[in-house]
């Protein structure tokens, strides 16, 4: 393997090394049940279907991506992306990554700006859209249903505010759609009103559309190399493809997680992250495993309640807020450590205070070493509470290594969802929710949920 491949250590998930781990017995006596999972998933994908896993090879769509991204950046400083979800989640995770968290520490100052509108905080987005040279901002609008609430409210109030600062010929060339081929009522807007679209292949859902538009558009507008997403991502595919769990990282990830929760109750993960620069990656992976996973039913209609809630936690922040509950509180966790092994800058902290036993030891010492230590130093603590742990390791958080740690994930998730029996693609519990706001804005056929909310309002027995 590449010294650029992602890497997972298990040790502190088994036992006897942990003894709330699980065996190695275990882990094989489970394996006939992901071999069956594992070959309908490949099965799928030969005949086309789990459209994700065919993204990273799509040529067309990246030459087309590039090149329009290219003429973008020589009109435009700004691109704002209208979207909620997995519609921006994977944008902003690819420009922190690539570019850190305040574009600072040795890493080239981004030419351009994203922004991701993920609120309907009016504050917010008015002082935004004040600030925002309008002339030199284009905007992107994506959705895959083409309904989402919260991104069809920011686009009609944009559509308005666009029309009349830049008038009504000239800002149809502000204004992009990323969104559904056929259906929805952005493709229908876009048809009718000639606006600039890009598809969202109709058998990708939002969370899994990272390496299409949805995610290569703005990565590609801030100057991002996609073709190295694309090849870390096609690396990570071929990986996976096996049916060797010891070689397969995707499925070792699937089948420690699936016995840990089943057989130990280890219901909750902790993504405890190192890396500044992964920390939105971390907001990515959070909705990828919760909403894929979190189930009332599984795939016979059976009321299962299935999912591994997960948990974000940044080290060494939370060692001082949360970790005293994952070391002492319920037995209910399990924790993935998540290490970055190259830095763009380091700091070296002066040898100071040489006579104070208590800093002394400081001195010579790197900001990357203490981080290190900081890390090894949580492990070996849940090790001794008796929380099951692993570890992924990142050597860098460059566009290739992204590309690997997108997919690593997208393909443990739909393999999770195997394990546990249920849908990994749908979210009907997000899509009850969507009914009562549609029943509470006074939506056409949705008077039903409105009636609900309405009653639901008046009660005013336990309001303190």
């Amino acid at each position: 393997m590449s010294h650029r491949d992602l890497h997972l250590d298990f040790n502190e998930a088994f036992a006897p090394q942990q003894p709330a781990g699980i065996s190695e017995p275990e882990l094989e006596a489970a394996t006939p049940n992901f071999i069956q999972v594992h070959r309908a998933l490949q099965a799928m994908h030969e005949i086309g279907q789990v459209q994700f896993l065919h993204l990273p090879y799509l040529d067309e769509v990246l030459d087309n991506v590039e090149r329009r991204a290219e003429e973008l950046r020589g009109s435009f400083d700004n691109m704002v992306v209208l979207g909620i979800g997995g519609s921006g989640l994977g944008a902003k995770a690819v420009e922190e990554a690539i570019f850190g968290p305040i574009f600072a520490g040795g890493v080239p100052l981004p030419v351009k700006r994203l922004y991701v509108l993920d609120t309907l905080d009016p504050d917010y987005l008015s002082r935004l859209f004040d600030g925002l040279d309008l002339e030199r901002s284009i905007f992107n609008v994506v959705s895959k249903s083409g309904n989402t609430v919260e991104t069809m409210a920011q686009f009609m109030y944009l559509y308005d505010l666009l029309k009349k600062r830049l008038g009504p010929e000239r800002f149809r060339r502000h204004l992009i759609m990323t969104t559904d081929p056929q259906k929805g009522a952005l493709r229908q807007i876009a048809r009718e009103e000639n606006f600039e679209c890009f598809d969202i292949l109709p058998g990708v859902g939002g969370r899994f559309s990272v390496l299409s538009p949805v995610g290569l558009l703005p990565a590609a507008f801030l100057g991002v190399s996609i073709r190295e997403l694309a090849e870390g991502a096609i690396r990570m595919i071929k990986r996976c493809k096996g049916e060797d769990i010891w070689t397969n990282p995707a499925a070792m990830l699937a089948m420690v997680t699936t016995l840990l929760a089943e057989r130990r109750g280890r219901k909750n993960l902790v993504v405890f992250n190192y890396s500044e620069r992964l920390n939105r990656c971390a907001e990515w992976f959070r909705q990828l495993w919760a909403e894929s996973l979190g189930k009332r039913y599984d795939l016979e209609g059976k009321e299962v309640w299935a999912g591994i809630t997960p948990i974000q936690a940044s080290g060494p922040r939370d060692q001082h807020s949360q970790m005293q509950l994952y070391a002492e509180g319920p037995r209910d966790k399990m924790v993935m450590l998540w290490s970055q092994e190259k830095f763009d800058a380091d700091l070296k902290i002066p040898k100071l205070y040489p006579e104070i036993e208590s800093l002394s030891y400081l001195g010579g010492k790197t900001f990357a070493e203490v981080l290190h230590a900081e890390m090894v130093a949580t492990e070996q603590s849940l090790k001794e509470s008796g929380v099951p742990s692993f570890k992924l390791m990142c050597y860098d958080a460059d566009a290739y290594t992204l590309g690997q740690l997108f997919y690593l994930f997208e393909i443990a998730t739909v393999h999770v969802g195997g394990l546990l029996g249920v849908n990994p693609y749908d979210q009907p519990g997000v899509e009850l929710g969507k009914k009562y706001i549609y029943g509470k804005l006074g939506r056409t056929g949705s008077e039903e949920f409105g009636a609900t909310l309405a009653r639901k309002l008046k009660d005013k027995r336990y309001v303190v």
